[in-house]
Parts: C-alpha cells; sequence; structure tokens
C-alpha cells in the first residue's frame, strides 16, 4: 500500500510542476497590466526665516549738528566716529575727538564704545563706555552732534527715515523743540558734571505777552516770535543751546558759564530787544531768570528748569525787562 501511494505521487509530479509554471505566468502577466502605485511624496516646507541684525542694514541718522539730516550707513564689523580723517563717519564739531567713537558688530548685535574721548559719548543722556544700542536710540557726541541709531527694515526710503527737521524743530521759530531741549540738557548737565565746568541755563520770556496776543493777534505774535528768536539767535554763542520754551519764551543752555556770565548774556539779550524794532513797530521787552547747576542741592535737569523759571517769575513780578539769578539761601528765588 505504501508503495502504490509512492509510485502514484512520484507519476504525478510532472502535471504538479506544469500546474505551478502555468499559474506563475498568468500571475505575472496579471501584475504586468496593473498600474504601478505612485510612490508617496512628502513637502517639506521651510520655516519662516529669521533675520538677526547683522543681516539688516543699520545707520544712523544725524539729527543735530554739522551734518544734519544726512543718512550714515554703518558698513563692516567696525564704524569709527570722529573728526579725524581716517574716521569712516567724519563729523566736525567742537569737542569731538579725532577718534571719538566707534559702532561695532558684535553676535549679531551693534555696540556703540567710547574710544576714550575727552568729552565722553553718550547713549539717551548717559555716559556709557560700551553701550547695546537699540532701534531708536539717540547718541551724542561733543557739543552739538547728535545722531539716531536705527535698521532699515526694508521699506520705502521716505517712510522709513525720520524727519529730523520736524522732530526737533519748533515749527514756528525754527528753534529746537522744547522736546530735543530738554533731551540735550541732560547731556550738557553729565559732561559738566564730568569735566568739572559750569552750566548755566537762562529762562526768557516776552512780558505781558497775552495782552499783545489780544492786541494784535496770534499771526503777528508768531512774527514776533521768530523775529525775536532769529535775533537772540544772533549774538549769543554758537556752542550754546537755544530752544523755544512754552508760548511765550525760549530757554538758554550756557556752556561753560556760571551764573555771572549767564547774566551779562541776559543783560545782553535784554538791551537788544528793548532796541530792536519788530514788525508793526510793536514794543517788545523781555525778561530773565538765571540758574546755575553748581546752586543746585540735587543738581539736575528737572532742578535746574524749575529754579530758572523761579527766578523768572521774580523777574516778571518786579516788572519789565528784569533779569533775576536764582538764589538758593535767600527768598524769593530759594526752590530747593
Amino acid at each position: 500500500m505504501a508503495a502504490r501511494s509512492s509510485t502514484h505521487l512520484v507519476s504525478s509530479l510532472p502535471g504538479l510542476l506544469r500546474w505551478i509554471c502555468v499559474r506563475h505566468c498568468i500571475d505575472a502577466r496579471a501584475r504586468s497590466t496593473m498600474t504601478p502605485p505612485m510612490p508617496s511624496v512628502t513637502r517639506r516646507i521651510p520655516a519662516p526665516r529669521r533675520t538677526s541684525p547683522s543681516e539688516r542694514p543699520a545707520f544712523v541718522v544725524v539729527l543735530a549738528g554739522e551734518r544734519m539730516g544726512e543718512v550714515l550707513p554703518l558698513t563692516g564689523h567696525r564704524t569709527s566716529i570722529g573728526r579725524g580723517v581716517t574716521a569712516d563717519i567724519r563729523i566736525n564739531d567742537e569737542g569731538i575727538s579725532r577718534t571719538h567713537a566707534a559702532v561695532v558688530l558684535e553676535n549679531s548685535s551693534y555696540y556703540l564704545l567710547d574710544n576714550g574721548s575727552t568729552n565722553g559719548t553718550f547713549a539717551n543722556g548717559d555716559q556709557i563706555d560700551r553701550y547695546a544700542l537699540r532701534e531708536g536710540d539717540r547718541i551724542q557726541l561733543g557739543a552739538s552732534s547728535v545722531l539716531l541709531f536705527t535698521y532699515d527694515d526694508g521699506r520705502e526710503e521716505q517712510q522709513k527715515r525720520p524727519r529730523p527737521e520736524s522732530a526737533l524743530r519748533d515749527a514756528v521759530t525754527g528753534l529746537f523743540s522744547e522736546e530735543h531741549f530738554r533731551y540735550r540738557l541732560e547731556g550738557e548737565i553729565a559732561l559738566a558734571r564730568r569735566n568739572g565746568k559750569p552750566l548755566s541755563l537762562v529762562a526768557l520770556a516776552i512780558d505781558q505777552f497775552a495782552r499783545l496776543q489780544t492786541d494784535i493777534g496770534p499771526e503777528r505774535c508768531d512774527d514776533v516770535l521768530r523775529v525775536l528768536a532769529k535775533l537772540v539767535r544772533g549774538i549769543t554763542r554758537s556752542d550754546d543751546i537755544l530752544a523755544r520754551r512754552g508760548t511765550d519764551g525760549f530757554c538758554l543752555v550756557c556752556r561753560n558759564a556760571d551764573a555771572l556770565a549767564a547774566s551779562r548774556a541776559a543783560h545782553r539779550i535784554r538791551n537788544a530787544v528793548a532796541e530792536h524794532e519788530f514788525p508793526g513797530e510793536e514794543t517788545i521787552a523781555v525778561s530773565l531768570g538765571i540758574s546755575e547747576l553748581a546752586m543746585l542741592h540735587d543738581p539736575g535737569a528737572d532742578g535746574l528748569i524749575e529754579t530758572a523759571a523761579t527766578a523768572l517769575y521774580v523777574a516778571t513780578r518786579q516788572g519789565r525787562s528784569c533779569v533775576e539769578i536764582y538764589d538758593p539761601e535767600n527768598e524769593p528765588t530759594r526752590h530747593v
């Protein structure tokens, strides 16, 4: 029985092999007619690329000084600033050293460095040795040069750049605005204290200005203010800072001047105004108050402004064309 089964299995092998071969050919022909599956494709969307400060063009805008209104690019990893011929940004201003300061690019950030200058480098009113710059920071060098640090963000150039004149100047008189005056005063105070130099502030106001407005009207008052500003600017030192303050007056920062020296300037202004013919043959008189930084118990911008205003108030109470020096020891000008 076993022998018979073995014989039957052997005899059936050729047929079995033929069946396997036929089945294999059928399956192969079927696979060849099928549409091959599409390979899976994964699309990678790149993440938004962050632009580092080093890849953004940076520049400084001259807000005040000899090159006012100019836009100066910061190129390379170090941009030197000074009045020397080798400076990358050359500013010929009083008080600026030949190699005064530099802006350097380190680790994708910009830094302002003082190069051991004689009169110091200031950022936002504070004296610095090294300072990490941010958008909108103000840099003061020397007697009158102020720079604005900013990035070019790729917008239209005219929209990006600030308008120095409208930001710094009073629209009526063309003098420095009250906001810029305060910024400059803080820098001058820091400079005077560092160098041990005197600094005084003269506050000036037109006598009976409210009555003058009623008599001649606001437009003619603006004409008077414009003429007065030009007159005062013409008889004061070029390195002194003259600014509009309030509706009826100006402030004058007198560098390297004590109260007596500032009072001489105040008397010179008062006399020039009294002798000048203003529009419409109006008779104009001014009163002036003077304060010196060294007289203050707590020397600072607020104290200097307030004490000069107090001296001016006393002067106006005494009559027209008066000059008063703040005295911290005696009433009525004692204020702080």
